[in-house]
């Protein structure tokens, strides 16, 4: 097969059956948010790429598809959305002070090494909340993710929670050692438990630091797990990751759809999260389907300092669980014509559409029309 039919690695055809719950899914989700009082914005395909550098990840800009402009400006296919919106809001609502709630329905693009399920090109309808520093956000947020997935048919889903604001304070314990501290962190980002487990038991640190280190891999379960935690010897920026759970846990406790998980050494890809984050499983999904979290500093970085927290939902990761029982529900209509009938055919098939039929008109050699 020639070049110029071969579809690139890492991207995806939508046909009509797929599009059409793709579609379904949408409206779905769009008319849940609309009426949650989100607002839609749609975000450019492509930006400089300073922008998303702006994110401070390490290593994120090699991630991103680049190309120049004509000016010889580096520019870059969106990685993600909420860095854009941070940008927008810096630009366009400086002056406001009213909370801004916003949602998004957009394919995004990352460069990422080719394994089972991995796209390059995804879909994600998501929201951003800013302008609310409370936990109150945060749980809006979880609750607005839970009901969106509840409403287009997935039922059984785990959201498991953390909070960076701990793994930043178990971090802090670790000061003289820069490249130790990074490759600690590293491994807990990557859950390489067997190569964190090496590295505090072959590094000299404070016995209590390695204790909790070592005990992070059963940091893992339902909301007893805060009480166990919360035995250790931890330093205040990790008491207070694990009050704010604690708050979240006593609200959401009361929702029964809503079944939480806690692992407060869960970290995400994006280095802009600064609070509690959340990743939500299905166990008919190899991938999640979907997560978010607190960005109270993201839009510091574009002039416009507020607190904001937000998710972003798998749309690809959410048709594959659905597809099999997410039934293709399209019913045309075909009506035949023959040339001479053809102004005929036109004006029955306007007719049956104004009707809500949907109305294929297909050429016939026979000598009547049907449908």
């Amino acid at each position: 097969m020639t070049k110029y039919f071969r579809k690139p690695a890492g991207v995806k055809d939508y046909l009509p059956p797929q599009a059409r719950k793709k579609r379904r899914i949408e409206k779905i989700s769009s008319d849940i948010l609309e009426k949650w009082g989100y607002e839609e914005v749609i975000a450019p395909s492509f930006e400089y790429l300073e922008t998303f550098v702006k994110s401070g990840q390490p290593g994120f800009a090699e991630k991103v598809f680049k190309f120049f402009d004509r000016q010889g400006g580096v520019m870059a296919l969106r990685p993600d959305i909420t860095t854009s919106i941070a940008r927008m809001v810096a630009t366009h609502y400086s002056e406001h002070s009213m909370p801004l709630r916003f949602y998004y329905m957009a394919n995004v693009f990352r460069f990422q090494e080719m394994r089972k399920g991995r796209e390059q090109e995804f879909y994600q309808t998501g929201a951003e909340l800013i302008g609310i520093s409370g936990i109150e956000a945060d749980i809006e947020i979880i609750i607005l993710a839970s009901f969106i997935l509840e409403e287009i048919g997935i039922d059984n889903f785990i959201i498991n929670v953390g909070h960076i604001k701990f793994l930043e304070g178990l971090l802090d314990e670790i000061e003289d050692d820069p490249l130790l501290k990074d490759d600690i962190a590293q491994a807990i980002k990557n859950k390489n438990f067997v190569l964190l487990k090496s590295l505090i038991e072959t590094n000299a640190l404070k016995s209590n630091t390695k204790e909790i280190f070592l005990a992070l891999p059963y940091f893992y379960g339902g909301p007893e797990i805060l009480d166990e935690i919360i035995k250790f010897p931890l330093n205040d920026k990790c008491v207070e990751a694990i009050s704010d759970l604690v708050k979240l846990w006593k609200v959401l406790k009361s929702f029964d759809n809503i079944n939480l998980t806690f692992d407060p050494g869960l970290a995400r890809g994006m280095d802009y999260y600064t609070g509690t984050v959340f990743e939500i499983y299905s166990p008919n999904a190899g991938f999640p389907l979907g997560g978010g979290g607190r960005y109270d500093t993201l839009l510091n970085k574009f002039n416009g300092s507020r607190p904001a927290t937000g998710f972003a939902l798998s749309e690809d990761v959410i048709l594959s669980v659905l597809d099999k029982d997410m039934k293709d529900i399209y019913e045309p209509t075909y009506l035949f014509y023959t040339p001479e009938r053809f102004v005929e055919a036109l004006d029955k098939a306007e007719e049956m559409r104004k009707h809500g039929i949907i109305v294929k008109m297909i050429p016939s050699e026979k000598h009547n029309s049907h449908t």
